[in-house]
């Protein structure tokens, strides 16, 4: 028996399609391996365990990981069993109708009403739930769409194997309008392979005292959108009502058929049936997709196609008319938008992408003068940073409220005048429960106070982590107060509605991202403006680059905080440059083979596996030395981010130069 669980009947509904391919190893899965996935599991199975402690008589049917095959009908038998008490509380109770089969987190039985709560790592404030669920327009906002089907998906398992009971559904979810009287709440959840429950997340605690005092979650009633997805006024496969869409997706899942559901493009931009270098062994789900329905061959998949365009809009239109490929395409196809006077306008530059996919034209397009009337007003020296930065759904410390930020890394380069690159400084704190942040910013103050020059930061991330530090400092009783205050307000701009004051600071942070967006376009990053694809682009347009970088960075004027002076950051292997991140040294490349890990990390080259890491160095309990095999790789990998970041610059500061 195929039976369609919760998360595949979510997959179902992104796209139907997905059913066939995601239980099949013979086809690339990118999911199965996300490193910003893996973190955010981690944290909401913490939360889920913290919402078992609401309810200390529950008892749970268990889910052993050393169990080799999944029994389906004990744990239905269990629950079954459970169930006749008039009262009790249910952790993991299982349900099955024909090939539906569910888990539920919490189930609250009183009499014959049964309280289904689906526990998630999800917040929300709940002194403002006007139309937290259902919007202005009277449909379901995206935030929750997917998350109330899966609710609804529950409660329809139950009533149909057991019509007997009155079903009311809840949501239970961090409140970030509550915070925390416990200092280390996040603390007591441990990620470990010992325990042999379903999260793998051992509870440190038994109980809390006060649940609405301790506790940030929240226990909110969802019927309302509920009702309304089971009447069918609110859907996500336009074609099918909620209980068709049951029937259907569980009906092909169990037959195990291509579902042949319509295309959409939006969706299908980012399926993760698609093969990489890595995944080329594999069938790509993607294709065959597009083989059957578009009778695409391999000519089709060669040629540059929407999905390629950066800030693409108008997906309806290109369905309707079954057009993807950019030769098919016109001017019409991407909207109107006001030009940018000097910049480049968002449909301005994807009709550059557009005209370059198409002539296979890979020399970079630029607005030189503009730039260069731009770069005139940075004052040197000009200093890179890039912070790396984590949410916690439980807090950190008495007081602090769920999903606060948490500003654990960053480095910091600078490129002086005459041409020298120095990576001046870098913070860390791995320290498990510990709340860096203070510690981040006076480190971080007494770094950039070293010179008056320009900051720059990549997106808008850095400025966003200094205004949330900014309020913090502002609502503490520091002796510095004062001084990191003004200092956070130097460097950043305030959101537009800021709970202090709006203020922009004279050393505000220049978006370098927001440069290339304005002035910059290079066909070898495919439209993305990421600096993992902007960097290697820069690699393969700039013959400076090539020269420099191909060097040891001892020779080049470049110092390093975690390299050897024999490091070459730029290296062509088999004609083709090699993706610098790629280049980074694995985390435990010196270690013995046999020597087994607790994190179970191999790299860390890019913000998700950052992410990860730093959660796995919270939550969970390695020796010191594989603390500070990981400490030292994501020092690695920051000091990356913020040498890409010099490169991007010496890249534009050469083309004004010609």
């Amino acid at each position: 028996m195929r039976y369609l669980t919760k998360s595949l009947y979510k997959t179902g509904l992104e796209c139907p399609n997905k059913l066939f391919y995601t239980k099949n190893k013979q086809y690339a899965n990118t999911k199965k391996d996300n490193p910003f996935l893996e973190a955010l599991a981690s944290g909401g199975f913490q939360v889920e365990e913290l919402a078992k402690l609401h309810y200390p008589e529950g008892v749970l049917i268990e889910d052993k990981k050393s169990d080799k095959t999944y029994d389906y009908d004990s744990k239905v038998a269990q629950t079954k069993q459970l169930l006749q008490r008039d009262n009790v509380v249910i952790f993991e109770a299982a349900f099955k109708f024909e090939n539906l089969f569910i888990r539920v987190d919490i189930l609250e039985k009183k009499g014959n009403h049964i309280h289904l709560i689906e526990v998630k790592a999800k917040s929300l404030d709940s002194t403002n739930m006007e139309h937290e669920f259902i919007g202005k327009r009277g449909g379901l906002t995206g935030d929750w769409k997917f998350y109330l089907f899966d609710v609804a998906f529950q409660k329809y398992v139950i009533e149909k194997s057991h019509p007997e009971f009155k079903v009311i559904p809840y949501l239970m979810l961090a409140d970030k309008s509550k915070t925390t009287t416990i200092d280390g709440l996040n603390q007591f959840f441990r990620v470990t392979k010992k325990t042999d429950n379903r999260t793998g997340v051992e509870c440190k605690i038994k109980r809390l005292d006060n649940v609405e005092e301790q506790s940030v979650l929240t226990k909110v009633d969802v019927s309302d959108p509920i009702q309304g997805i089971e009447q069918g006024k609110y859907r996500i496969l336009k074609t099918f009502d909620f209980e068709t869409s049951i029937k259907e997706l569980s009906k092909a899942y169990q037959e195990d058929n291509y579902f042949n559901y319509p295309l959409q493009y939006n969706v299908c931009k980012h399926c993760e049936f698609k093969t990489n270098k890595e995944t080329q062994h594999l069938k790509s789900g993607f294709k065959e997709c597009f083989t059957k329905q578009m009778a695409w061959t391999e000519k089709e998949f060669n040629q540059p196609n929407a999905f390629e365009i950066w800030d693409f809009r108008s997906w309806k239109n290109l369905e309707e008319s079954q057009r993807l490929l950019l030769k098919d395409l016109d001017e019409a196809d991407f909207g109107d938008e006001k030009p940018k006077a000097g910049k480049m306008s968002r449909v301005g530059r994807q009709l550059i992408q557009r005209e370059k996919a198409i002539s296979n034209n890979t020399l970079p397009y630029d607005l030189k003068d503009e730039l260069r009337e731009e770069m005139s007003t940075w004052q040197y020296p000009l200093n890179f940073i890039d912070f790396e930065t984590s949410t916690s759904p439980l807090p950190f410390f008495s007081g602090q409220k769920p999903y606060e930020q948490v500003a654990f890394q960053f480095s910091h380069h600078i490129y002086h005048k005459d041409g020298t690159i120095e990576h001046a400084a870098q913070y860390i704190n791995t320290t498990a429960g510990a709340y860096p942040n203070i510690e981040f910013l006076r480190a971080l103050k007494k770094s950039l106070e070293k010179n008056e020059g320009s900051i720059f930061m990549y997106s808008n991330h850095e400025n966003t982590i200094i205004n949330h530090l900014v309020e913090q400092v502002y609502e503490s009783d520091l002796l510095d107060r004062a001084d990191l205050f003004a200092f956070g307000q130097q460097i950043s701009k305030s959101k537009e509605h800021s709970s202090i004051v709006n203020w922009k600071g004279y050393r505000a942070m220049i978006d370098l991202c927001k440069v290339i967006k304005d002035y910059y376009y290079n066909p070898y990053t495919k439209g993305s403006n990421s600096i993992k694809q902007v960097l290697p682009a820069v690699f393969e347009s700039s013959p400076f680059i090539r020269d420099k970088y191909s060097k040891p960075i001892g020779k080049i004027n470049l110092n390093s905080l975690n390299f050897d002076k024999d490091k070459v950051w730029l290296k062509i292997i088999e004609g083709a440059v090699e993706d610098p991140y790629k280049s980074l040294p694995k985390v435990f490349d010196d270690w013995d083979d046999d020597f087994e890990t607790i994190s179970e990390l191999d790299d860390i080259n890019n913000g998700g596996a950052a992410l990860t890491a730093y959660g796995k160095i919270q939550y969970t309990d390695m020796s010191h030395d594989e603390r500070l095999k990981i400490k030292d790789a994501l020092l690695r990998y920051c000091e990356l981010d913020t040498l890409a970041m010099v490169m991007i610059f010496e890249h534009l500061k050469e083309l004004t130069e010609k």
